[in-house]
Parts: structure tokens; C-alpha cells; sequence
């Protein structure tokens, strides 16, 4: 009987903005909390990005209902433009601690971000995770795109 895999995600979305500009949002703090969360669902309060292989991130904020939450990691990888590798390590889900690769990839629209999200233990925490997913994607799209000046 073959052993099941663990529960992974992966998702992605195209973006009219370069792969710099988005690997940039990615990675400034300042960028950062300028488009991850809205006041209906959750929103971040600081961010900080030692942005190198070996650097640590580090990202609290609030939920809707006034409630704290942490994300923290460490980066796997950092390659820019092109991709951002780091774990992944919610204090809502604690102490399980994930693995994010992000890929931007140019095309002629702008960029390809593909996202994978593996590590998980169940498939909840999983589908959890891909609605957040969902909403981020979102908001990154939004932003990098309406900073993005038409010529």
C-alpha cells in the first residue's frame, strides 16, 4: 500500500508588474505593510525582513476582532528577482513550522507568481492556509499593480 503524502498547496496568479517590483513587495517591510491584510479580515502592524539565505523575518499584526497574531521564519533561499524560500511558522498553528517558496517568473504580461506551500500535517491546516494564500495573492496583485505606472 503506497504511503500518503503529506498535505501540500500550490497556487498562482499572473501580475502586470515585473518580477522586481513584486519580489520588492515581498521584501520590504515598509511595502509590506502597505498591502498584506485589510481591516475586514486581518492586517500586519510591523514587519521586519533580514532579506538573505539565513535572515529571519518576522511579521505581527491584528485579526478583525482585535485579536494578535505572529508569523515568523527564517529565508531558505533569496534570489532576486526570481524567488523567495522561507519557513513558514503561524502562532496560530503552532509549533508546526512550513515551507514557502514563492517564484516570480517574468512573462510578457508582467510576472508569474507561483507559490507552494509544503510541510503540512493535516489537510485542515492546509485548506487554511490556501484561503489565506488566496486573500495575500490578492492583495500583492492589487498593489503591485495599481503602483505600477502605464506609460
Amino acid at each position: 500500500m503506497p504511503s500518503e503524502q503529506p498535505p501540500q498547496l500550490q497556487t498562482s496568479i499572473e501580475i502586470k508588474a515585473s518580477p522586481e517590483k513584486v519580489f520588492d513587495a515581498w521584501t520590504d517591510p515598509v511595502q509590506l505593510l502597505a498591502w498584506w491584510g485589510d481591516d475586514s479580515m486581518y492586517h500586519s502592524t510591523r514587519w521586519e525582513c533580514d532579506v538573505r539565505k539565513g535572515g529571519a523575518w518576522f511579521c505581527e499584526g491584528l485579526m478583525a476582532s482585535g485579536a494578535a497574531y505572529t508569523v515568523s521564519g527564517e529565508y531558505l533561499a533569496v534570489e532576486r528577482p526570481n524567488k523567495l524560500e522561507f519557513t513558514w511558522a503561524p502562532n496560530w498553528d503552532a509549533p508546526l513550522v512550513t515551507t514557502v517558496t514563492v517564484e516570480f517568473l517574468a512573462i510578457p504580461t508582467g510576472t508569474l507568481l507561483k507559490l507552494n506551500h509544503t510541510g503540512f500535517i493535516t489537510v485542515q491546516s492546509r485548506d487554511g492556509h490556501a484561503k489565506g494564500w488566496d486573500r495575500v495573492l490578492a492583495w500583492v496583485l492589487s498593489y503591485t499593480e495599481s503602483t505600477t505606472r502605464r506609460v
